[in-house]
């Protein structure tokens, strides 16, 4: 006759369940993490041609000021590349009768 301590199980049951919660929550804050990295980087790349055309109107006649274009424009892919998954929330339906 094999005899169990119910304590035991409860405690490994609730042991689990924490887990399991904290496992959710770690995975929700990632999503929001990551939303949030995707949405800085696309509105980083709708935004970074702006300084670049200005720094190019100027001319870009030194190296400091090519080594200015040149980052700016491989930070605008960069951001492109992050950013792309990105969309907006879709709003909530209203259901009007």
């Amino acid at each position: 006759m094999v005899f169990r301590n119910t304590s035991q199980n409860a405690t490994r049951s609730e042991a689990d369940e924490e887990s399991t919660t904290s496992i959710q929550r770690v995975r929700q804050l990632r999503c929001v993490g990551t939303a949030t990295v995707e949405a800085v980087a696309f509105w980083a790349a709708v935004a970074l041609p702006l300084p670049t055309l200005l720094v190019m109107s100027r001319g870009v006649g030194t190296r400091t000021e090519l080594l200015v274009v040149s980052g700016l424009l491989i930070s605008n892919l960069l951001a492109f590349y992050v950013g792309h998954d990105y969309s907006r929330p879709e709003p909530a339906q209203s259901t009007d009768d």
